[in-house]
C-alpha cells in the first residue's frame, strides 16, 4: 500500500513539473524596445505552445532570426492563421529583440505586419498603417 501511494505521489509530481517547466518567462526579450525586421520568411511554424517565425533578415541586423509569438488560438483572435506567412514572403515585422544581442525576439503586437509590400490581410495591429516602422 505504501509503495503504491509513493508511486502515485511521484507520478503526480513529475507530471506537474513538466507542465511548469514548459511555460517560460519572456524576460529574455527587451519589451521596452521594438525593432523592425525586413527580410524573407524561411519558415512559419503554426504550432503550440508558441508560433515561430524564422526570417532571413536584411535589416537591421543581417542573419537568421527566430521570432517567437503567442499561441495559435491567441493569434487567431487577431486574424492570423496557418497561411498568414509563407516561406519566400518578403516581410517587415516588429519584434522585441533578445537582451543578449543574438538574432531572435518576440513578436511585437503593436506593429503592423507588412507582407510582400502590403499590410497583411486580416491581421489586426494596434498601430496605424501611417506610422513609421522604425526602432522605438
Amino acid at each position: 500500500m505504501k509503495a503504491r501511494l509513493l508511486a502515485l505521489i511521484l507520478g503526480v509530481s513529475v507530471t506537474g513539473t513538466g507542465a511548469a517547466l514548459a511555460h517560460h518567462s519572456f524576460a529574455m526579450y527587451e519589451r521596452e524596445r521594438t525593432v523592425t525586421l525586413s527580410g524573407t520568411v524561411k519558415e512559419f511554424g503554426w504550432t503550440s505552445p508558441h508560433v515561430t517565425i524564422h526570417i532571413l533578415a536584411d535589416t537591421p541586423q543581417k542573419g537568421a532570426w527566430s521570432i517567437e509569438a503567442a499561441s495559435p488560438p491567441v493569434l487567431a483572435r487577431g486574424g492570423w492563421n496557418s497561411m498568414s506567412l509563407r516561406p519566400g514572403d518578403r516581410v517587415s515585422i516588429g519584434v522585441h529583440p533578445r537582451r543578449d544581442g543574438s538574432t531572435g525576439g518576440v513578436l511585437a503586437d503593436e506593429q503592423q505586419v507588412i507582407v510582400n509590400g502590403q499590410p497583411a490581410r486580416g491581421i489586426l495591429s494596434l498601430q496605424s498603417a501611417g506610422e513609421s516602422y522604425s526602432e522605438h
